[in-house]
């Protein structure tokens, strides 16, 4: 985003085009004593209205002060109101891994440790009001204990698929993931529901290394595909399934770039597939440490339309200067943009509709 506020835009492929002007706005500005944003998913609600769920609280991710938010919006991301908490405790951080917007019922997944990844439990609290009031959060007992899930996928047969990560403890338990070392060494793999989310089952897991943020997404000819990162390899890493979902390949390096940064992939429906990302494959900084979140730049969109074999369309976003991440959000149902929320510097929210191209034929 260029400083006068214009979108920057570089298109590669058919739609090389000038473009119509995508929709951004602002969401919410993080300011003292609530200045860290991250995890941000923007949902459409059965009554018309946006929301976008974040956490927020304190200077930094991840710190005791961390709490769930939302936002939201009646005009189709025009204007954003005020924040509202959704859950928060005043000695023990909350943070967001998923958001299930399911006809009337939003679910909401909730990562609650002690501040540095320690004691940490997964629950989920619920609203059949829009988000204005929310269950009593419960432990989600389909998940182990130092786990949390991602972007839920819905198959075309049916099922939903909640891709996961998980650290096995080293020795005790409630100990921080980063002080025991088990971060170096985990494992991914997805929850699988037939109803809609009221049971799951779980699949076989596969090794991964450090954070994975897994997507996974459908191909033409059945097979599953799951992409996800490992910090410091620059590349997004690929796994496969053949048995809808229930087992999983070894993990292999793909040729797209990733600075260590969470990905979101949606499936259109006459089978493209979408992903948005940070197209980077820095991952060190001279002015910062090893993995420096200010490789997460730029912020594009590419699509694919031979099941991930090539990206025909690549479209820069922005390149403003900063950190652009963790984009989450749904394809609207005429399949003419992606709205999603991200976060900026982790420290503003930021709205943005993506204008999505006409498919071949």
């Amino acid at each position: 985003m260029a400083e006068n506020g214009s979108m920057n835009c570089t298109l590669h492929g058919e739609d090389a085009a000038p473009y119509p002007q995508d929709h951004k706005t602002l969401v919410y500005k993080g300011m003292p004593p609530n200045i860290t944003c991250c995890d941000s998913a923007l949902r459409i609600l059965p009554d018309g209205e946006w929301i976008v769920v974040f956490f927020t609280g304190g200077s930094i991710e991840p710190e005791p002060a961390n709490f769930v938010a939302l936002c939201r919006s009646t005009d189709r991301g025009e204007v954003w109101g005020p924040m509202e908490v959704v859950r928060k405790y005043d000695d023990r951080a909350c943070i967001v891994s998923e958001v299930l917007a399911n006809g009337p019922e939003i679910t909401v997944f909730l990562n609650v440790h002690g501040g540095h990844f320690e004691r940490w439990w997964n629950y989920t609290t619920t609203s059949t009001d829009n988000g204005r009031t929310w269950s009593e959060p419960e432990i989600f007992q389909p998940l182990p204990r130092r786990a949390l899930v991602r972007s839920i996928y819905r198959a075309s047969w049916g099922e939903w698929f909640a891709p996961f990560q998980y650290y096995p403890p080293t020795g005790d338990v409630d100990a921080s993931i980063i002080e025991d070392g088990s971060h170096k060494s985990m494992f991914i793999g997805t929850l699988i529901s037939g109803d809609e989310g009221r049971t799951w089952t779980q699949s076989a897991m596969v090794r991964s290394r450090y954070w994975a943020e897994n997507n996974v997404v459908e191909l033409r000819d059945g097979r599953m595909v799951m992409l996800h990162r490992i910090d410091a390899s620059g590349c997004l890493w690929r796994c496969e399934s053949r048995d809808r979902g229930r087992t999983w390949t070894e993990s292999v390096r793909t040729e797209i770039p990733n600075p260590g940064s969470k990905i979101r992939l949606f499936r259109l429906s006459d089978g493209r597939i979408v992903l948005i990302h940070n197209p980077s494959n820095r991952t060190s900084h001279p002015n910062s440490k090893l993995y420096a979140w200010v490789n997460r730049n730029p912020l594009a969109m590419w699509i694919s339309d031979d099941d991930l074999e090539t990206w025909g369309y690549k479209r820069v976003l922005t390149d403003f200067p900063g950190h652009h991440a963790y984009p989450d959000g749904v394809v609207d149902d005429s399949e003419q943009y992606v709205h999603f929320a991200y976060d900026y510097n982790r420290h503003d929210v930021i709205y943005w509709g993506a204008r999505l191209p006409k498919g071949k034929g």
